[in-house]
């Protein structure tokens, strides 16, 4: 088993920045480049981590001898890089999504398949606690057959020049979520959006109807005024509303007790209210060790290339139907 994974990481935006923070601060890995068109960004950070620093990714895959990288370049970068990077066997971790269309995810996870290279996919939201939480108590049957599953992931306008739609930036977190967490395929969707400051799609909302008949609905944008990402599970047994950003999560249980002796309404039930307790943690850390982890036991990368392929394909499905006013079957 090797003891240290050699790794470089490819693009030091926002997120780029925070994958080298955490890996240069585990203990089984040796942070050997970084790599950036912006030269004085690239200078300054490898600097400040004592390593090597690339304005030209290429040139860092022929000089470094690697075992992992890290992708965290836009979106429409991704096929070209990952490709260079698969070809030459180096154990690959791409940002979600994947790539920007469904047939370029289809080539690299085929190229992945045939060489024989693990491949990651950064689906970070998989690793938050808040989310882990859910899925264990889901399992316990707590919350008994899950009724509708709903997702808000709401930022502020975005004007960059990275014509990517909000549904595949955004909403291949949400769609990833809903999928891992209820293990059961879509099988009808429809979908309205708008653009506003893009050229593609600033804003969707998608009800989806999965297989069982759980109800999903999706909403994803770059207009509001703030930063929110929220989920809510309704089951036969309760409702569990979480915030991905605190990791706070409450689950409101069905009450037996009706409510009779009231003037206006008709009898009701109530709830019983509880916050639940756990361990936040940060879910970048937990994701990025894992993929570690992955390559020095040799294990299934814990988010897969076909993972990532399945998330990108339902979104363009969303993205279709708007498109077309049509409901989408499998």
């Amino acid at each position: 088993m090797k003891s240290q994974v050699n790794i470089a990481v490819i693009g030091i935006g926002y997120m780029g920045r925070n994958h080298i923070k955490i890996l240069s601060s585990l203990p089984d890995v040796n942070l050997i480049a970084v790599c950036d068109v912006d030269q004085e960004k690239t200078q300054k950070i490898a600097r400040q981590y004592k390593v090597r620093g690339y304005t030209n990714y290429t040139k860092l895959l022929e000089n470094e001898k690697l075992d992992a990288i890290t992708i965290c370049m836009p979106t429409p970068l991704h096929y070209k890089t990952a490709t260079e990077c698969i070809k030459r066997k180096l154990v690959t971790f791409i940002e979600k999504p994947i790539c920007e269309t469904l047939t370029e995810a289809k080539k690299l996870t085929k190229l992945a398949k045939v060489s024989h290279t693990p491949m990651m996919i950064g689906h970070i939201e998989r690793f938050n606690p808040v989310v882990n939480e859910i899925k264990l108590r889901i399992k316990s049957g707590e919350i008994g057959k899950i009724i509708k599953i709903h997702t808000q992931r709401f930022s502020p306008p975005v004007m960059s020049q990275n014509n990517v739609s909000v549904v595949i930036d955004l909403a291949t977190h949400d769609i990833d979520v809903m999928q891992y967490l209820l293990g059961e395929p879509i099988v009808r969707l429809y979908a309205e959006g708008l653009t506003k400051f893009h050229k593609k799609e600033d804003l969707m909302s998608a009800l989806l109807r999965f297989k069982s008949g759980t109800i999903g609905l999706l909403e994803v944008s770059w207009l509001h005024p703030i930063k929110a990402r929220n989920l809510t599970i309704l089951g036969e047994n309760g409702m569990y509303s979480a915030n991905y950003l605190t990791q706070e999560l409450q689950f409101s249980r069905q009450s037996s007790h009706v409510y009779t002796n009231t003037e206006n309404y008709f009898p009701f039930t109530g709830a019983d209210v509880v916050k639940v307790a756990f361990q936040a943690q940060e879910p970048l850390y937990i994701e990025l060790r894992a993929f570690i982890n992955a390559i020095l036991f040799k294990k299934r990368m814990p988010v897969t290339g076909e993972d990532g392929l399945h998330a990108l394909e339902i979104a363009e499905r969303i993205i279709k139907s708007a498109n077309t006013n049509n409901i989408i079957y499998k």
